[in-house]
């Protein structure tokens, strides 16, 4: 009985609660990124385009700025007024803060992903640049959507993918195109319809760290999952970042591999959506959105979440 008891309460210890927020701390997809001029996060967020809020520290107080683009993408496409899954990232060279963002319908492979770019990061100050160059036109095995900006060795690169054949990768020619190689998969589950999307790469020590989300995202006040299936955050590794992704026990992330960084626990349902940012005073944080089962299981009703991430042999953990 005490053992089943221990084991039991082990379970349930297994992830931290989220640290904490205050002000306005609803987010669904979030992308978060902190100013270098003076520290300011900005998080944005997907719901009727991309969302803006900020606060001086990732704690808060989350103040409500807008949207990054109110009049929707310049792209020509179904869902222009409607932009997914922002990304962010800084560049030395351009003095340029960009976002990439998705152009679609949902449950559709029918794709665009596009760039805006700014000097601040503040609402009013984003320019659009429509398409990146990367869509689904020629009826790819990939969708276009969820982009994700690391440097590969000295070379930027755009992680990319959702569902359908999964994860993909591919070099960029500069931050508003891609460049002319063909993109290449870097993860891939063949159960459940494919359910892998929302990669966000990082490098820390000797490897590079993908992130994803599997699982069921949104929609749980209307349909909830079998328990298990709701979104979780995974994670694989690899020396080179371009490819040959494990998990912990050495399965590759193109067959299914993940290990799980992140799962329900406690008041916590559906984590995902996830990034990785850097904090001055807590170091590197995994953030993320996630229904709060006190607060509602509606998209409207999402919470941000964070934790400072630990390592143990190699490994993330919260």
């Amino acid at each position: 009985m005490y053992t089943l008891l221990f084991l039991f309460i082990s379970l349930v210890n297994a992830f931290a609660n989220p640290g904490p927020c205050t002000g306005d701390c609803w987010t669904h997809d979030p992308g978060l990124y902190q100013r270098k001029s003076d520290g300011r996060f900005f998080r944005f967020a997907t719901g009727g385009g991309i969302h803006l809020a900020s606060a001086p520290s990732i704690v808060g107080p989350w103040k409500d700025e807008g949207f990054v683009l109110p009049g929707g993408s310049k792209i020509d496409h179904p869902g222009s007024d409607n932009l997914w899954a922002p990304d962010v990232h800084y560049q030395e060279n351009t003095k340029k803060y960009y976002l990439y963002y998705s152009v679609s319908v949902l449950g559709k492979k029918n794709s665009v992903i596009g760039v805006a770019s700014s000097d601040t990061m503040e609402a009013g100050s984003w320019t659009d640049h429509g398409s990146i160059g990367l869509d689904t036109s020629n009826n790819p095995n990939y969708n276009t959507i969820d982009a994700n900006w690391i440097r590969i060795d000295g070379t930027p690169t755009l992680n990319f993918g959702s569902y359908w054949q999964d994860l993909f990768q591919v070099p960029l020619a500069n931050p508003l195109k891609i460049s002319n190689t063909a993109p290449h998969q870097i993860a891939f589950n063949g159960s459940l319809n494919h359910r892998v999307e929302a990669a966000f790469e990082f490098k820390h020590g000797n490897y590079y760290y993908l992130t994803f989300s599997s699982g069921l995202g949104g929609n749980y006040d209307v349909s909830k999952p079998a328990q298990g299936e709701e979104y979780r955050i995974n994670v694989c590794r690899s020396e080179g970042g371009k490819g040959n992704f494990v998990d912990k026990a050495g399965r590759s992330c193109l067959n299914g591999g993940g290990t799980t960084l992140l799962a329900s626990h406690g008041n916590v349902y559906g984590p995902g959506g996830q990034g990785i940012a850097q904090d001055k005073s807590q170091g590197l944080v995994l953030y993320y959105h996630y229904a709060d089962k006190t607060k509602g299981l509606a998209k409207t009703d999402y919470q941000f979440g964070w934790n400072r991430l630990n390592w143990v042999d190699g490994w993330p953990t919260v």
